[in-house]
């Protein structure tokens, strides 16, 4: 299968600051790819060039079958955009933009009136459509923008945190919405720092730290590759001097991966492969329990837990960040 979205290689500098380093991946109709990363990991970089509004130094980006450096006019016939700052001029009402937008996008004139009262009826904003838009709600501006990016029938919808502001009840309804689009065969590349919204919709997470693509691949499998269980253990409840080397220790030689320091806990942490025991068999809190009493240590707290996309994200961005 063709990719709607391909991008290969891509490398952007700006003087001395790499925003992307040889960036890599693809996405498919009906797939949803999230973008995770910080500010500064590259993110609206690879959204502007994907959009046409910069040009890589190196690689390719190509939207079904054009090259946006090649033929951009044809590139942008192919993509939606709703960006995490909303376009909506408030003073109009929501059907006066909707037909505003289908101009933009050349929509044939006979065919305007007939999209976009289809549209809003979809995003539940028909008995709103003739109210100005600065009455809205956040989540119905937040739809109002989503419809209008739809106004084409792209292949590719690209957001940029889209449910940044919004409650919970509003992210959920828009959510649905994306789920929607991508049962229909819409593929969707979601920007956003939120790891539930990615757990949610991401088909495949992209990792990115300081330019560079730290994973790419389903979410549940970036946290098997991480370990079966998260373990950690603190002396203390706050960060005290010392505490991290003496805890290094007591884990001994423990298979698996530390975790990032976070420095508002006191906690150190460890991945820990599927199927792994102590030697001495018996499981690893009873382990840690007695190598700490042998040691003289007193155990603060214990807790095992299951990887999250959080968990694989700090871990797979941790040596690019310069977190251990």
């Amino acid at each position: 299968m063709t990719p709607v979205l391909d991008i290969k290689n891509a490398r952007k500098a700006y003087s001395e600051i790499l925003a992307l380093n040889n960036v890599s991946f693809s996405i498919e109709a009906s797939q949803i790819v999230t973008l995770l990363g910080p500010n500064g990991a590259g993110k609206s970089t690879l959204i502007r060039s994907i959009s046409t509004l910069e040009t890589l130094d190196e690689g390719t980006i190509t939207i079904g079958e054009f090259d946006v450096c090649e033929n951009p006019s044809r590139s942008r016939e192919q993509f939606g955009y709703a960006g995490q700052d909303s376009a909506l001029d408030k003073v109009l009402t929501g059907h006066e933009f909707m037909r505003f937008q289908a101009g933009l996008v050349h929509l044939k004139k006979g065919d305007i009136i007939a999209r976009v009262d289809e549209l809003l009826e979809r995003f539940k904003l028909t008995d709103a459509a003739h109210r100005a838009i600065e009455t809205y709600s956040g989540g119905m501006k937040r739809r109002l923008d989503l419809a209008a990016s739809l106004m084409h029938n792209p292949k590719l919808l690209i957001l940029d945190e889209p449910s940044s502001g919004l409650d919970y009840e509003s992210r959920r309804e828009l959510w649905k919405l994306l789920l929607e689009l991508k049962r229909e065969g819409t593929a969707i590349l979601l920007a956003t720092h939120d790891f539930e919204e990615a757990e949610v919709l991401a088909d495949k997470a992209v990792l990115m730290a300081k330019g560079n693509l730290c994973g790419f691949a389903p979410p549940q499998e970036l946290c098997d590759d991480l370990g079966e269980w998260i373990i950690g253990v603190s002396l203390s409840p706050h960060p005290r001097e010392g505490d991290r080397e003496q805890l290094a220790d007591l884990f001994g030689a423990a298979p698996g991966k530390v975790m990032p320091e976070n420095p508002q806990f006191a906690e150190y942490a460890m991945a820990l492969p599927a199927n792994t025991k102590p030697d001495s068999g018996g499981d690893w809190s009873d382990y840690l329990t007695q190598r700490a009493a042998t040691k003289g240590l007193k155990i603060h707290g214990l807790a095992m837990r299951r990887p999250t996309l959080a968990d694989a994200y700090l871990a797979s961005t941790c040596e690019v960040n310069n977190e251990l």
